[in-house]
């Protein structure tokens, strides 16, 4: 009689282990909840900005001009300056006294982004060439 007992008992402990796993996770989704529940909540998500900043300050100003066509360039200080140069020979695009270069080739344009935050008057060069193609004008802001 031992025998035939035996495999009913397997079965019993494995149907035993089964239901005490089901048990331990009913038990970890009942913490979960509780401690989901007690759980402070944060009901303020707005950012406040500190006390004594300042609001921004309105965009710059986009000086645009295309060299050699136009020749001249008038900016302020503050402006956004954006210069388009086009040549038909491989050069390099100057503005020495700022320190602004970019290599030009025939069908690919040299394109300068800078900000103007110097007055003066800025010679645009193409430096292989040596040849002055435009002149950027910046004054002193409004």
């Amino acid at each position: 009689m031992v025998g035939p007992l035996e495999p009913r008992v397997r079965q019993n402990a494995a149907l035993m282990t089964r239901r005490r796993i089901l048990l331990f996770v009913a038990l970890l989704l009942v913490v979960a909840a509780v401690a989901d529940a007690v759980a402070p909540r944060d009901t303020q998500l707005a950012v406040k900005a500190p006390e004594g900043t300042t609001t921004p300050a309105p965009p710059a100003d986009v000086a645009e001009a295309t060299f050699p066509k136009d020749r001249r360039l008038r900016a302020r200080v503050g402006d956004v300056v954006q210069v388009q140069v086009r040549t038909k020979a491989r050069d390099e695009v100057q503005i020495l006294a700022l320190g602004v270069s970019e290599p030009v080739e025939p069908d690919v344009p040299a394109e300068l982004l800078f900000d103007a935050d110097q007055a003066g008057r800025f010679a645009v060069t193409l430096r292989d060439a040596g040849t002055r193609i435009g002149t950027i004008d910046v004054r002193a802001a409004r």
